[in-house]
Formats: structure tokens, sequence, C-alpha cells
């Protein structure tokens, strides 16, 4: 398979992608990014819950983590789902710095509407495809998000100026 070949292939496989993301719920004023999160928060509430831990609710930059995302980019999500009124975020009293969000009671209630229809899909995805491939898909789809976030990182460092910028700096 030559270059040309491998990169039609890359496409193809991201409008794939693109389709499976139609299983994540439409629901009224809230994005898919939005209701994904709403489902991050839920889940690591409830982890904790289950732990024993007694936190008023998930540190911001534990979502970032998780959802791989940047904590300026995390921020701006949850100040948009705070005023819809889906999330609270509160800060630590014995660190500032350390905020944690929470559903609200009627970001609950939007996320349980739509999260047993979601689950209902990726569960009948999930029986359809098989544990053995939804296993290879996983590590496949691991690996190139590590390689796309190597290339992002050299290709800033590569180019984080443009030449002119660079004889300027001479």
């Amino acid at each position: 398979m030559d270059a040309q070949e491998r990169t039609d292939q890359l496409f193809r496989m991201l409008q794939y992608l693109k389709k499976a993301k139609a299983l994540i719920p439409e629901v009224p004023g809230v994005p898919q990014g939005e209701f994904l999160m709403l489902y991050r928060i839920h889940h690591c509430c409830k982890e904790e819950e289950n732990s024993g831990a007694s936190l008023p609710g998930v540190r911001v930059s534990e979502l970032s983590a998780r959802m791989g995302m940047s904590m300026p980019a995390v921020s701006q999500m949850l100040k948009s789902l705070q005023k819809k009124g889906l999330v609270t975020r509160t800060a630590a009293t014995d660190d500032r710095r350390v905020v944690y969000v929470t559903l609200t009671p009627v970001g609950a209630e939007v996320f349980s509407q739509a999260i047993d229809r979601f689950l209902f899909q990726i569960s009948t995805v999930a029986n359809r495809f098989g544990e053995e491939k939804i296993q290879q898909i996983s590590r496949l789809l691991a690996d190139l998000s590590d390689v796309v976030e190597h290339v992002k990182i050299e290709a800033t460092e590569n180019f984080q100026s443009f030449p002119e910028e660079k004889d300027r700096q001479a």
C-alpha cells in the first residue's frame, strides 16, 4: 500500500468514526460534547460515591484527564453547562485552586432522560460487534490517538513561528 492509499484509508476510517458519533443522543440545547461531559461527571461522581469518598464532586483536573481535553477547554465547556443550569462548580475550602463539579438536579434529569437511549444503542452495537473486535479497535484507536497527539506536538514545535518572525529574531 502506497502513501496515498494509506492516507485515503485513514480518511475513510475517520468518516466511519464520524458516523459512530451519531449514537450520542441529541439533547435540545446540549451539544454532543457537552452531553459527553455530563456523562463523565455522572460516571466520576458515581465512582467516588462507590469508593466511599466524600468529595463534593469531581475535580476539573480529573475531567480534563479523563476526557483528554485541556483544562481551558474543560473550563469553557463547564461554563456553558453552568449557564444552562446543568452543573455547579464549587471551590475546595482548603485550596481555592481546586474546583469540584457536580450535576444539578436539572442536569441529572436531562442526563437521565438521554442516557437510557444512549446505553441501549451502545450495548446493541457492542453486542453485534463483539468483544474481540471491540478490544481490537480500542487498542488501535488508542494507538492512533497517541500518534495523532505526537504529530500535533511535533507540528507545533516545527512551526512555532512563521519564517518572517524567525528572520526578525536572528
